[in-house]
């Protein structure tokens, strides 16, 4: 479901804060980890990414919020920002059903995406769980890349593609 609303965009903020400091404390410092989420996830940062063009959407199952996805098209492509699922709600098909969508979105010739060709994503090169999941979904490593996000943080990661898988 994209978001839409003030309210949607609180709950977005509170899973953000939740899944990261349960989810990134093996791999970052918990001050990098609230830079993060100031810099990229706080309410006004994502209203200000929706105004450039990101798209966030709330992943639900049966009801619930479960996590949450954020995507922006370019040129032949679509990013995909962020793909964040609840620990309970892990290893359930969240994910893959979140990329089917995308897919289902951008095959869609009525919708007018017929340019984009592939999905890519950058995940940190120590989580060795998220980059399971996306090469189990087809995701392939295309290069490293250590970005500078600020006040002495660095982000060590892969940018993974994967084709979009023309229905």
């Amino acid at each position: 479901m994209p978001v839409a609303t003030e309210k949607q965009l609180i709950e977005l903020e509170e899973t953000a804060y939740n899944v990261w400091h349960n989810y990134y404390k093996d791999i970052f410092s918990p001050e990098q980890i609230d830079y993060m989420l100031k810099k990229y996830q706080s309410k006004s940062a994502m209203k200000e990414q929706m105004s450039e063009g990101y798209i966030y959407y709330m992943l639900l199952s049966d009801g619930k919020l479960a996590g949450y996805m954020c995507v922006l098209t370019q040129s032949n492509h679509v990013f995909l920002s962020r793909l964040y699922i609840k620990a309970e709600y892990r290893r359930q098909g969240l994910a893959k059903r979140a990329l089917s969508h995308l897919e289902n979105v951008f095959t869609n010739p009525e919708l007018g995406f017929t340019h984009i060709k592939k999905i890519i994503l950058r995940v940190e090169r120590k989580n060795s769980f998220a980059i399971n999941v996306y090469e189990h979904l087809g995701f392939k490593k295309v290069r490293a890349e250590d970005r500078n996000i600020g006040s002495g943080f660095v982000c060590c990661e892969y940018v993974m593609e994967r084709n979009i898988q023309k229905k």
